[in-house]
């Protein structure tokens, strides 16, 4: 019995890291405006304005805040694009399994499908209304949890 109590006391001080989204965008307003829009419905976040800097962030690993539960990434941005931030994601076996939202001020069927096919989890247009941000974040909120 000595030992139970024992762990219980020492299981109340383990870490056990929350899950947070990290969110790649290189336009402030929507960083900010999804990152308001998460953390106002309980989502831890991790945000970055460019996807050379995320992708360093993704291979350091000593973090204490682990790996994220999903990635939100902008399609268009400089240097590399959505497409391309996404095939290193997957092709690196630390977080190859780490679910990929992908999103875009326009968003075809064919860029979608083609993003699909790559690994994303899911594509969608940039929303234009914080109604329209807040429904996603329901969404991001179920695919946070499931990873």
């Amino acid at each position: 019995m000595k030992h139970i109590h024992i762990y219980h006391r020492l299981n109340k001080y383990m870490y056990e890291p929350r899950p947070y989204i990290l969110m790649i965008d290189d336009d402030e307003d929507d960083l900010e405006m999804l990152t308001s829009e998460l953390e106002k419905n309980g989502m831890k976040t991790k945000p970055f304005d460019s996807s050379t800097k995320a992708l360093f962030y993704l291979t350091l690993q000593h973090d204490d805040m682990g790996l994220p539960s999903l990635i939100i990434l902008d399609y268009n941005m400089p240097k590399y694009n959505g497409r391309q931030v996404l095939q290193a994601i997957k092709d690196n076996k630390i977080t190859k399994d780490i679910p990929v939202v992908v999103y875009s001020t326009s968003m075809s069927n064919v860029l979608k499908n083609q993003l699909l096919a790559a690994g994303a989890a899911d594509c969608f247009e940039k929303p234009w209304t914080r109604h329209d941000f807040s429904r996603q974040v329901e969404k991001f909120q179920r695919l946070t949890y499931a990873f």
